[in-house]
């Protein structure tokens, strides 16, 4: 299957025509990570959001050397680095392969070029990253509220009126 085949079926992207997509396609390259490999580390710049196609992706927090706080997995048509689309400019966390993986790189800095010349592509694809920045922010919340329930505090959070 073609990248644009790839891109059309794929978040963000799935709302472009094919001519919209090919220019997507210029900012893309397909890259081939081995197991144990790290995409990116946090507190590194920011310039690529990555569309896994094989394999599985671990998102974690390195505490230090002994310390590694893993939050979560992503396999095929996950979706990585997608804080560089939001003006982050370093990686909060580090997606190292704990399979081997095959990923679509995007270069973001390229991408918003294709934004400024084209404003439709720019609010289509920003409306599906806030979308699934969204759908995080909820889980995040869920798994936090979890931890939370089994506290025998009742936590107070507004101020009184």
């Amino acid at each position: 299957m073609g990248l644009i085949r790839l891109l059309s079926t794929t978040t963000p992207f799935a709302n472009l025509d094919e001519q919209q997509l090919a220019g997507v396609l210029t900012c893309c390259e397909q890259q081939e990570f081995p197991r144990g490999s790290v995409i990116y580390q946090q507190n590194t710049p920011a310039r690529h959001m990555y569309i896994i196609l094989d394999g599985m992706v671990s998102l974690d927090d390195v505490v230090d050397d002994e310390t590694i706080i893993s939050y979560e997995r992503r396999g095929p048509k996950g979706i990585i680095g997608i804080g560089s689309m939001l003006g982050l400019k370093l990686y909060s966390l580090t997606a190292a392969c704990i399979e081997p993986s095959s990923v679509i790189a995007i270069d973001v800095p390229e991408l918003e070029k294709i934004f400024d010349q084209d404003y439709q592509v720019g609010f289509k694809v920003m409306s599906e990253v806030a979308y699934i920045y969204f759908q995080r922010y909820e889980r995040a919340k869920t798994r936090l509220y979890n931890v939370f329930k089994e506290i025998p505090v009742r936590l107070v959070c507004r101020e009184p009126v």
